[in-house]
């Protein structure tokens, strides 16, 4: 057969050298792009993961918030009956003593005389007593309809209060709205949110502070998200919401300078 030349099998044999290492940056490529996105794949479920944990505490937390309002309601709706019995029990008490006393004196007043068993006393004494005895009438009977005019309008008044003012502050449906999140929101982050590393900061514009801590060392301050250094989406829910926790469960004609409890 023929023989190759050497220049031909210097040829060949580079030619084999560069389809290796073409083959070699080809799967080093492929090995980077493949690692690249399976890095950027978990960086993508982590935060993703982190919102989604963090709209069940959101959601948690509000709950927690108007299951605690409402015990307070109940507390505020129960302090109101408790101070209003406290009067209609009295009158009422004031009103079986002025009938028990009604009773007792028409005893004594009908005969029309004192001491039926023995002589009768003088005409001045039995005048006398027999004014004194109709005066009593009138100061008795007086006292029967304060007491019931003092009763009624205390159960009247809590019932006002109850009624009108004090009521368990049930959220609407725009609350619940308001408070619920929907996953896919999560589209709605920025991309350095979405592919935020672990353990680094978050990177917020403005320089107000969020979630700062009351009463916390330096120490403690260092381990706590606060300041810029918070998720996107509580930026934008405290700029939305005006910084204000929940909405105020007080009528807009009952607030003023005292506690909540006393301004009704």
């Amino acid at each position: 057969g023929l023989k190759r030349s050497p220049l031909h099998e210097r040829s060949g044999g580079q030619n084999a050298v560069m389809a290796m290492s073409s083959a070699g940056a080809v799967a080093a490529g492929g090995a980077v792009a493949a690692a690249g996105t399976a890095a950027g794949v978990g960086l993508f479920s982590y935060n993703r993961g982190n919102y989604t944990m963090d709209q069940k505490l959101h959601f948690t937390r509000y709950l927690a918030g108007l299951n605690m309002a409402i015990a307070q309601t109940k507390q505020y709706r129960q302090d109101i009956s408790d101070l209003a019995n406290l009067t209609v029990q009295r009158m009422d008490a004031y009103h079986g003593l002025a009938a028990m006393s009604l009773t007792i004196l028409t005893a004594i007043f009908c005969p029309g005389r004192l001491g039926l068993h023995t002589p009768p006393p003088p005409q001045w004494l039995m005048g006398l007593a027999m004014v004194n005895i109709a005066g009593c009438y009138l100061w008795l009977i007086l006292t029967m309809w304060l007491g019931m005019h003092a009763s009624l309008r205390a159960d009247s008044a809590a019932t006002h209060m109850l009624t009108r003012f004090v009521r368990l502050p049930v959220p609407s449906q725009h609350q619940i709205d308001k408070a619920r999140k929907f996953l896919s929101s999560f589209e709605e982050q920025p991309i350095k949110e979405a592919f935020r590393i672990p353990f680094t900061r978050h990177r917020n514009k403005g320089d107000e502070k969020l979630n700062e801590p009351e009463d916390a060392d330096e120490t403690a301050e260092r381990r706590m998200r606060h300041g810029s250094d918070v998720p996107a989406w509580f930026c934008k829910e405290k700029a939305i919401d005006g910084g204000a926790p929940f909405e105020s469960m007080m009528p807009s004609g009952a607030v003023g300078s005292a506690p909540e409890h006393f301004e009704v």
